[in-house]
């Protein structure tokens, strides 16, 4: 079976020195644990960490003066054992004001590029419950219907419309067609653009890379194959975040607006078409397993 390389995102903000302490117990059981899960299993080829060391980011962690931050340290420090390249853990220089960065994404890609015989990226966040099966699902997916993106359902998908579509916190990507468009937009890590949402007021436009990524991927190659996997076994997905915290202020703002954005991109890419049409267009050739 094809290998697939992973990236994920992870800082502790504030941290390093001269800053706060770094949470162990909170990288452990947010980050590391999920990553032993998947280094199980040989259909993960590599796993690319990517820590943000923006300077005067204030979501970013401080890197040290080799560029080393608490998380990329924490990484070493707790896969010794692990083969060289197995992990890799890469300092963001320009994360953007986003928490969920395409910025740091597009790093990852680079990476994958240069990889030999991988065909596929799995962007993923530790806390969807990810394992080689999962992957190993998606990617026969993918293979049986020529697909060049498939996304993971999520426990309660039904809830939301944006949880019916490809998100990277869970998501394979063909690396050839993903570089096609080049990548993620950078305008998806926020612009002076806002939208208003009932519960929390004005918020950014920002986040939603991968639909947008997709409806570019749409307009360049006119049909998108693309498809979901997990409809008889969602993935579960862990938010039970810290009451009061802004990583969960930041989480349900996300939520809160993610529909209204994918609005706004759908008109930025086809500003000829309605939302509607977009929309038919996208899922004439989607694939749900």
């Amino acid at each position: 079976m094809e290998k697939v390389i992973v990236v994920t995102r992870s800082f502790q903000s504030g941290t390093g020195e001269g800053g706060k302490p770094f949470n162990a117990e909170v990288f452990e059981q947010g980050v590391a644990l999920p990553i032993k899960r998947l280094l199980k299993d040989d259909v993960v080829g590599s796993i690319v960490v990517v820590a943000n060391g923006e300077q005067g980011n204030r979501l970013a962690e401080i890197p040290n003066d080799q560029g080393i931050t608490p998380t990329m340290t924490a990484l070493r420090d707790y896969f010794p054992e692990v083969a060289p390249g197995r992990i890799l853990a890469h300092l963001c220089t320009n994360w953007g004001p986003n928490p969920g960065s395409a910025i740091a994404l597009n790093d990852g890609l680079e990476i994958a590029q240069k990889q030999k015989d991988i065909k596929y990226v799995l962007n993923w966040s530790p806390e969807i419950e990810m394992d080689g099966t999962r992957i190993g699902q998606g990617l026969s997916h993918a293979e049986r219907h020529n697909l060049s993106v498939v996304g993971y359902l999520r426990q309660n998908w039904w809830e939301r419309p944006q949880w019916n579509v490809a998100q990277n916190t869970a998501c394979l990507w063909d690396i050839k067609t993903l570089s096609a468009v080049n990548g993620f937009a950078l305008e998806c890590n926020g612009t002076d653009r806002t939208i208003q949402t009932k519960e929390y007021g004005d918020v950014p436009v920002a986040g939603m890379e991968d639909f947008h990524a997709m409806l570019r991927m749409m307009k360049q190659f006119q049909e998108l194959r693309w498809g979901m996997v997990g409809r008889a076994e969602p993935l579960f997905w862990d938010t039970n975040f810290e009451p009061g915290s802004e990583r969960l202020l930041n989480h349900l703002k996300k939520i809160a607006r993610q529909y209204q954005v994918m609005q706004i991109y759908a008109k930025d890419v086809f500003p000829e078409l309605s939302f509607n049409h977009v929309m038919e267009r996208l899922f004439s050739s989607y694939h749900l397993d």
